[in-house]
């Protein structure tokens, strides 16, 4: 009981005693308790950092979506003032166009009645230049009787028609 027969090979058995392999046994379960808790605590350790990480990881997608959330809204408020600009520049440019539309009618009835004015201004040049020759030839009458010693007793009476010429009328 003292020893095991010995072994030939690679491994070589020692002789031990009962006591010796009770001190070993006790060793090797010292050994595997402190191995044994050394893995509990790892275990654990890495428990808490992954309950670290996935709340972290909660944290960053927490974040992510209320980036995202906060950059939509931001987007449909950018998009709705664009919008709203749009429709104001339309309605502002109808505006010009409407208002653009009564002043070229005011500028054309205006236009219309300065072409009439410079119709009846030609026509009273024309009238006034009539006149004047008419009354230069009643002129020259006058002092061509007064040079040959006629009396004007019957003076020529001058009327003008309707288109603007003269008439010589006796009374």
């Amino acid at each position: 009981m003292c020893s095991l027969p010995k072994y030939s090979g690679l491994l070589t058995i020692k002789p031990v005693f009962p006591s010796q392999y009770e001190q070993e046994i006790a060793k090797l379960k010292e050994r595997l308790k402190v191995s044994s808790r050394r893995l509990e605590e790892y275990e654990r350790r890495l428990l808490v950092q992954e309950q670290q990480m996935q709340k972290l990881l909660m944290e960053y997608k927490s974040r992510l979506e209320d980036s995202e959330d906060r950059l939509r809204r931001q987007q449909e408020e950018k998009d709705s003032q664009m919008k709203s600009v749009i429709s104001r520049l339309i309605a502002v440019e109808e505006e010009l166009k409407k208002d653009h539309a009564e002043m070229q009618a005011v500028i054309d009835a205006k236009q219309k009645i300065i072409d009439a004015q410079e119709k009846r201004i030609m026509s009273l040049d024309a009238a006034n230049t009539r006149l004047m020759s008419a009354l230069t030839q009643v002129k020259e009458r006058y002092s061509s009787q007064v040079r040959n010693g006629i009396s004007p007793t019957n003076p020529t009476k001058l009327s003008i028609t309707e288109n603007g010429e003269f008439k010589n009328s006796s009374c």
